[in-house]
């Protein structure tokens, strides 16, 4: 089953207390983070946002996901929604990209089209290893998983990593030229990131 028209779940309801301005507003060639990543993917798929209630400019044609649980309560939280949105149209699965990287949408579901077929990459989690530390931000999330995560938010148990190593998962190594832009949570970092995907 191919699944190139999977949508991208965009993370974008973060507090970004570490940045200290909204990480989806910052700005790169000429557009905010944002825009660029739905400007990115829109023509390929659909795309949904995880705002938490925020709305941003330059996102039309992009579809908003109420969160899970209130209150900026973590990443569990906003992609369980879609999950149930994807598995209620009749979707296999979604695209998870975190707003504070310089990847676009389409560069990393590229990386995912060799184990598309494979039985982990239909029933579980496929993220990015960086190094040995799991991306489970940077993934494809199978529709089969939301059971198990709606028990664990029912349990209080918001734990990503937890979450993703108790399912079916497989890792893709990160390539090591996108490894200084794939995620940044400070001014400075933000400064390393954009000189480092300038270099690429």
């Amino acid at each position: 089953m191919m699944n190139n028209n999977n949508p991208v779940l965009i993370l974008c309801g973060g507090r970004s207390s570490r940045m200290g301005s909204p990480k989806p507003l910052l700005m790169f060639g000429g557009q905010t983070l944002i825009a660029r990543q739905v400007t990115n993917a829109l023509s390929n798929r659909p795309v949904w946002l995880a705002a938490d209630n925020t709305r941003f400019p330059n996102t039309d044609g992009a579809h908003y996901l109420p969160d899970q649980l209130p209150g900026k309560q973590g990443a569990l939280s906003a992609i369980l929604p879609a999950l149930e949105l994807a598995k209620k149209q009749g979707l296999s699965g979604i695209y998870v990209l975190s707003c504070d990287t310089l990847l676009l949408p389409e560069q990393l579901i590229s990386l995912f089209q060799s184990v598309q077929d494979n039985s982990v990459f239909k029933q579980g989690i496929t993220l990015l290893n960086d190094d040995g530390q799991f991306l489970p931000l940077l993934a494809h999330w199978s529709v089969e998983v939301a059971g198990s995560l709606k028990n664990a938010l029912e349990q209080n148990n918001k734990r990503v990593q937890w979450f993703v190593k108790s399912q079916p998962h497989q890792s893709i190594d990160l390539p090591r030229e996108w490894a200084k832009f794939c995620h940044f949570n400070t001014p400075n970092e933000f400064e390393l990131a954009k000189l480092a995907f300038q270099a690429a």
